[in-house]
């Protein structure tokens, strides 16, 4: 996307901002025609002092104070209503990343590194700030103080020495816009490496007992590397872009020092005449290096923009309905000729596959790894859609419910959760914010965790850190489902939620849950075929198909897929 429409999607999506932005610019332009007239005015006391003139010191330190004390003032109003703007703006936009993140989750962070999103969300749209707090105030100013400074040299003072300097201030204008294109490129090619940097650190931080595990501690050392000299030549390669571009406008501005003084001295102007268009050459670097100043800046803003706006304008995978069906009028689920695959997957995890789980029931559904399990339960949540087929909750098609009113149904955990950082009561009631003790204490019950719980000093106040590194994988997956628990769902799907724990836990845990929570629909998604009870329903998937169904006694008579798979344990 073009630098201009991105400007207009930045202005689209804060255009209430925009008042104070223009205080900021009119304040900036008044702030540096004072500057301007704070040399001019030092410039014509010192030439007429110098041809003998009577100089009245009083009257031009009073000039020179109210002029400064003017400055002074309107100098603090510009940073204040630019950065105001700059600040209300980077927080708009951060809620609007994550408002338009939420509906495309979880298909939008399905394969997708964490740390690179945390990028996109913290630093690259805190580099947008340049935008808003130093972009248009500079570039307003850049045009508007050298047009009326020297249309007043032109017209005051004297027309040659304004032609004479008005070239080399156009040029150290139109410098920034004509290198532009490659700044363009280098800050966009910086803003990439920098994403998958960051994906790869947080990848290795995440993954750091498996890398050492596997010994691969080298080879990831090695491509991080890789990817740090691939930063260090992208960056190198837009500083030397930059560098040529302020040399040349050094250049420029002393011969718009030169020039002047040389073409006054042959033409015999008066001293105070040249001393004045020297003045207003030398005000007029701040303008022109203002423009330079920012202009790397703005293209790095403009390419954080960029990977920005590439999440929040994302289609989501997943749509609410525009017109609500009846609700479900009980908790079983049935599938019915589903087919579906992955976004950017070439062929469908499940082909048109029929199940039905009773309410109020117990189901297994077991399978080799990438049989479509994992999807299977992605379709329950509406965590994807399928292609083709339909997916039902108490009779109702579920695209056809708010994803809200679904999820308040359907519970999902999955094999590899997520806790925040906070309290033990804060994670477990991130599902239900108003849930009271008693509720939290029962789903700490259901989970077999209130043992651990008691020998806690803290309870339920106490702390845990981000991704659950202070807790066992087996108290994770336990605190996940007392999580989902917490909300009273209609159906819960465990998605390998019990993988980590021991067979006699994961006993406890299933004989708690079907005690207590009568008429929920439960739905186990496991590989573990040997722990599956006699009496349940179970339901083998292949290739994406359910080649075997019935209760496990059954099944492990019949000698079948599902005998196998608990034979392979």
């Amino acid at each position: 996307m073009t630098r201009l429409r991105l400007t207009a999607w930045l202005i689209g999506h804060t255009r209430q901002l925009l008042p104070p932005l223009v205080v900021s610019v009119l304040a900036r332009i008044a702030n540096q025609l004072l500057a301007v007239a704070l040399l001019t005015v030092t410039a014509a006391a010192l030439g007429q002092a110098a041809t003998g003139w009577a100089v009245s010191v009083p009257s031009v330190i009073g000039w020179l104070a109210g002029l400064a004390i003017a400055k002074a003032g309107l100098r603090y109003l510009e940073h204040y209503a630019g950065h105001w703007v700059a600040f209300t703006a980077l927080q708009r936009l951060r809620e609007l990343f994550f408002t338009r993140l939420i509906p495309q989750a979880p298909a939008a962070t399905t394969g997708r590194a964490g740390a690179e999103l945390t990028e996109r969300a913290t630093r690259d749209i805190d580099r947008i700030e340049v935008f808003f707090a130093h972009a248009l105030p500079p570039a307003a100013s850049a045009l508007v103080v050298p047009a009326v400074t020297l249309t007043w040299l032109g017209v005051a003072v004297d027309g040659l020495l304004a032609a004479v300097t008005a070239p080399f201030v156009a040029i150290a204008l139109l410098l920034p816009a004509w290198s532009s294109p490659a700044t363009w490129r280098a800050a966009r090619h910086v803003a990439t490496v920098r994403g998958a940097l960051a994906a790869r650190v947080g990848d290795d931080i995440q993954g750091t007992r498996e890398v050492l595990a596997f010994g691969a501690q080298h080879a990831r050392l090695r491509d991080l590397d890789d990817t740090g000299r691939a930063l260090t030549s992208a960056r190198e390669h837009a500083a030397v872009i930059r560098a040529q571009r302020t040399m040349t406008i050094v250049l420029l501005q002393m011969c718009s020092l030169i020039v002047p003084l040389a073409i006054g001295t042959m033409a015999g102007l008066p001293p105070t005449e040249t001393a004045v268009a020297l003045a207003v050459a030398v005000g007029l670097w701040g303008p022109v290096r203002g423009v330079e100043g920012f202009a790397s800046g703005l293209d790095t803003a403009f390419a954080a923009t960029d990977r920005i706006r590439q999440i929040i304008d994302a289609e989501p995978t997943i749509r609410d309905s525009d017109y609500p069906g009846p609700v479900p009028q009980h908790s079983g689920v049935e599938l019915r000729g589903v087919t579906a695959r992955h976004p950017g997957s070439d062929q469908p995890t499940l082909r048109e596959l029929s199940a039905r789980f009773a309410p109020g029931r117990w189901a297994f559904v077991t399978g080799v790894s990438g049989s479509g399990k994992s999807t299977l339960a992605a379709l329950l949540a509406r965590g994807l859609d399928p292609e083709s087929g339909t997916v039902h909750l108490g009779g109702a098609d579920v695209r056809e419910l708010r994803i809200d009113e679904l999820r308040r149904r359907v519970a999902l955990v999955s094999q590899h959760p997520t806790l925040l950082s906070g309290t033990i009561a804060d994670n477990l009631r991130l599902t239900a914010p108003d849930a009271n003790e008693a509720t939290i204490v029962e789903a700490i019950t259901i989970a077999a965790l209130d043992d651990w719980l008691a020998l806690l000093p803290k309870g339920l106040d106490t702390r845990l850190r981000e991704r659950g590194v202070t807790v066992s994988g087996g108290q994770l997956q336990r605190l996940a489902l007392a999580r989902a628990l917490v909300h009273w769902p209609e159906a819960l799907v465990l998605d390998e939620a019990l993988s980590q724990l021991d067979a006699a836990t994961a006993h406890t845990v299933r004989k708690r849950l079907a005690r207590t929570r009568r008429g929920l629909t439960v739905i186990e998604i496991t590989h573990r075929a040997d722990l599956v009870p006699d009496d349940a329903a179970v339901f083998v998937i292949d290739r994406g198909r359910v080649i075997e169904a019935g209760t496990a006694r059954v099944l492990r008579s019949a000698a079948g897929s599902f005998a196998r798979l608990e034979a392979r344990i």
